[in-house]
C-alpha cells in the first residue's frame, strides 16, 4: 500500500523536523528533552519500587551495599571507607538502637559533623523505621532545645565535638536520654563525663548482621525519611519533612540531570545535615554508584589541592561558596585539576562566567529547589548563554508540566496581588517578577506535607483559590523572572525587596552590581527603616579584599553606571566578613535589624554614607540630624 509506505517517511521526516539544529536553537527542544527524559526515568522508579515496596529511602545504600561490598563508599582524609565497612557500623549501631527501644517512626535526633560516623548513625536510625532529625551543629540553648522539643524525640545521639553545645540543654529537655556518639568515640572507651558514650567496646555485645527487613516495609509518599531545619534567621527553626518518596525522586532525578556516573568522584563540604549535603550532594552520588570524597568543611586554602590529590571530578555548591573561592588569590592547582563538572544553587550572576573561566570549569549545573518544595529547577549551562540563571523550562516542558507559576505580589503587603472581576491571582508575563508558586497536586511523587508539628508556619506556605476555585499552591517566598527563551532568574526573597522613593528595589540585582566592583570580596544589600522618611533605604554591607581599599568616588561613579538613581545604596556598610548560615547563606536579619543605628552596629564596621557624588563618614551627629528630622534623604 501506498499509504503504509508514505507512513514511516512522514514520521521520519516529522522527527528530523524536531529534532533539526534549527528548530532546537529556536524552541531549545534538546534542553527539555534532557530533562523530560530524567524525569521520567525517575517516575518509572518511583512506580517500581512503590509496587516492590521497596520505598524507604534505606534500600538505596542496602542495594549498592550488597552489590559492591567493598567498593569504596566515602574518601575522608585519605582513609576510604568502603560499603562493607560501613555496613557493619550500620548494623551494630541499629541493632544498639533497638535495645534502647527505639521503634519504628519514633524520632531520633542526632547532631554530627561531616565525618563517615554521621552516615552511619543516619542508616542506622533508617534501617530500623526510625526517623533521623538532622540537627544542625552551630545550634546550642534555646534554638537547639527547640529543634530537640517539636521532634519529641527521646533520644538524641551526638557527636563528642558538641558536647559544650549539647551540655546547655540536657538539664532542660524532659524525658531524653542523651548518649555520645562520632568520631571521638571510634578509640577512646569513656569519652564524656556529660553521658554515657558509645564506643566500641558497648557496640561489640551487638550484632553485625542486617536487622528485620520488616522495618523498611509499607513506606507510603508521605512518610518521613529525615526532618531537616530551616536555618531560622527569621526565627526558631522549623522541621521541614523530607519523605523516603522525595528524597528518592531527587536521587534519581539530580543524577540524570547533572549526569553524575559511577566513575565520579563528588567533593562534599557542605554540611551533611542539610539537603543540600545529604540529599543533593551524597545521595546523588549513592544511586550513581560514585565516590563521595567528603572534606569536614569548606577551606579556601585547601579545596584545589583537595580536588587534585583525591582526583575528584565533580564537586557541589551553594550560596557564596563559589564566590569566596573567586575572591582568593590565584591558587597553584586552581586549574590543574579533572572537574568536569559542578553543581549545585546560589550561583549569583556575577559569579558565574568569571568562576568558570578561571577555574576552567566545563560544565556548571544550576537548580532551584527547597528542602520542602513540591518541585525544582535546572539549568545545565556550558557557555555564556543562559548563565545566571537558575533553571530552564522551555516551551515543549512548559507545555507538558504546567505545575509552576509565577504570579505578582505586592511589595508592601507581600500578598498575591487578585483581580477584581474573580478575585483570582495575577499571572507574570515574560520579564516580569513575581513569587514562584507550585500547584499542589495529591498523585505528584514530590508533596509538601508540610511542618512538622508547625501548623501555623505550614498554613502560610499554602496558597489557595489561586486561578480556580478549590486550587492550592505552595508559596516558595521567592521572587524569579522568566524570559522568552524559558531561564528562570532569581529575583529576591519575598520582602527582601523594598520601596523607595516609589520604586521597587530589588536586592538581589543591587547586590550583583556592587559585587562586580573591583576590590569588592562580597556584597549584602537590604532595606532599612530611616525615621522621617516612607519604605526602606538601600544598604550595602560590603567585605573588601585583603590588601585593597575603596575609592568611594570611583565607586559611585561607577554604581550610577550600573543601577537607577533610587537603586544606588544610600548607605555603605563596611565589614570584615559577611555573616552566613551554616549553608552559606547570607544572614540580613541582623543587618536589616541594626539598619544605620550607630549605637547598635558595632563600632569596628564604619557607615558611609551618599554625599554628593561619594560616600563620606557617616557620625553621630549625622544620625541625631536625621532622627530630629533635619535631613531628608
Amino acid at each position: 500500500m501506498v499509504s503504509d509506505s508514505l507512513l514511516p517517511a512522514a514520521v521520519a521526516g516529522v522527527g528530523g523536523f524536531i529534532g533539526s539544529m534549527y528548530v532546537d536553537s529556536r524552541l531549545l527542544i534538546s534542553r527539555d528533552w534532557h530533562q523530560i527524559k530524567a524525569g521520567g526515568a525517575a517516575q518509572i522508579y518511583h512506580k517500581l519500587w512503590t509496587f516492590q515496596d521497596k520505598l524507604h529511602y534505606y534500600y538505596r545504600f542496602k542495594e549498592r551495599a550488597k552489590a559492591n561490598p567493598d567498593r569504596v563508599f566515602i574518601l575522608f582524609e585519605g582513609k576510604p571507607y568502603t560499603f562493607r565497612h560501613l555496613e557493619k557500623g550500620t548494623n551494630q549501631l541499629a541493632h544498639w538502637l533497638l535495645a534502647q527501644n527505639v521503634k519504628p517512626k519514633d524520632i531520633v535526633c542526632m547532631m554530627h559533623q561531616n565525618h563517615p560516623t554521621f552516615f552511619i548513625s543516619l542508616f542506622a536510625i533508617s534501617k530500623i523505621g526510625a526517623v533521623p532529625s538532622l540537627i544542625n551543629n552551630n545550634l546550642a540553648d534555646d534554638p537547639l532545645l527547640h529543634c530537640v522539643n517539636i521532634a519529641e524525640a527521646k533520644l538524641f545521639i551526638f557527636d563528642p565535638v558538641y558536647e559544650k553545645q549539647v551540655a546547655t540543654i540536657t538539664d532542660r529537655a524532659t524525658g531524653v536520654q542523651f548518649f555520645a556518639y562520632g568520631e571521638a568515640t571510634e578509640t577512646a572507651e569513656n569519652v564524656l563525663a556529660l553521658c554515657p558514650s558509645v564506643t566500641p567496646k558497648v557496640l561489640q555485645a551487638y550484632s553485625s548482621s542486617d536487622t528485620d527487613e520488616k522495618y523498611l516495609k509499607g513506606v507510603g509518599n508521605s512518610d518521613a525519611a529525615f526532618l531537616i531545619y530551616t536555618s531560622g534567621t527569621t526565627g526558631m527553626p522549623k522541621a521541614a519533612v523530607s519523605q523516603h518518596s522525595r528524597v528518592n525522586f531527587g536521587m534519581l532525578m539530580y543524577s540524570g540531570v547533572t549526569g553524575v556516573s559511577s566513575d565520579d568522584r563528588v567533593y562534599c563540604v557542605l554540611p551533611l545535615y542539610h539537603s543540600s549535603g545529604l540529599i543533593v550532594s551524597c545521595s546523588v552520588t549513592l544511586q550513581s554508584g560514585g565516590t563521595i570524597v567528603l572534606g569536614r568543611k569548606f577551606s579556601a586554602r585547601r579545596f584545589w589541592n583537595d580536588c587534585v590529590d583525591y582526583k575528584v571530578t565533580v564537586f557541589t555548591y551553594i550560596g557564596e561558596f563559589c564566590r569566596y573561592l573567586l575572591s582568593q588569590p590565584a591558587h597553584p592547582e586552581e586549574r590543574n585539576h579533572s572537574v568536569r563538572l559542578v553543581y549545585g544553587n546560589g550561583m549569583r550572576p556575577d559569579v558565574w562566567n568569571r568562576f568558570r573561566d578561571r577555574f576552567n570549569i566545563p560544565r556548571i549545573c544550576e537548580f532551584y529547589a527547597a528542602t520542602e518544595a513540591p518541585t525544582s529547577l535546572f539549568n545545565v549551562n556550558t557557555g555564556h548563554f543562559g548563565s545566571g540563571a537558575v533553571g530552564h523550562r522551555g516551551y515543549m516542558f512548559r507545555a507538558i508540566r504546567r505545575e509552576l507559576k509565577l504570579i505578582k505580589i505586592d511589595p508592601i503587603t507581600e500578598e498575591p496581588l487578585r483581580r477584581k472581576e474573580n478575585d483570582y491571582c495575577v499571572e507574570c508575563q515574560f520579564g516580569e517578577q513575581g513569587e514562584l508558586v507550585v500547584r499542589m497536586d495529591p498523585d505528584n511523587a514530590i508533596q509538601f506535607d508540610g511542618y512538622y508539628k508547625n501548623k501555623a508556619a505550614t498554613d502560610k506556605k499554602i496558597l489557595k483559590n489561586v486561578f480556580e476555585k478549590g486550587d492550592a499552591y505552595f508559596r516558595s517566598g521567592d521572587l524569579l523572572k522568566l524570559d522568552a527563551d524559558g531561564f528562570f532568574y532569581f529575583g529576591d526573597r519575598v520582602g527582601d525587596t523594598f520601596r523607595w522613593k516609589s520604586e521597587n528595589v530589588a536586592t538581589t540585582e543591587v547586590a550583583q552590581a556592587v559585587g562586580l566592583y573591583p576590590g569588592v570580596a562580597e556584597a549584602n544589600v537590604y532595606g532599612a527603616l530611616i525615621p522621617h522618611h516612607d519604605g526602606r533605604c538601600g544598604v550595602s554591607a560590603i567585605s573588601v579584599q585583603q590588601g585593597k581599599q575603596l575609592d568611594f568616588k570611583d565607586f559611585y561613579q561607577y554604581l550610577s553606571r550600573k543601577l537607577p538613581k533610587y537603586a544606588i545604596p544610600v548607605f555603605i556598610r563596611i565589614v570584615p566578613s559577611m555573616e552566613l548560615t551554616g549553608t552559606f547563606k547570607q544572614q540580613k536579619v541582623e543587618y536589616r535589624n541594626q539598619g544605620i543605628d550607630l549605637e547598635k552596629v558595632p563600632k569596628e564596621q564604619p557607615i558611609y554614607w551618599l554625599r554628593g557624588n561619594t560616600y563620606a563618614p557617616f557620625t553621630m551627629e549625622d544620625f541625631q540630624s536625621i532622627n530630629d528630622g533635619k535631613i531628608k534623604l
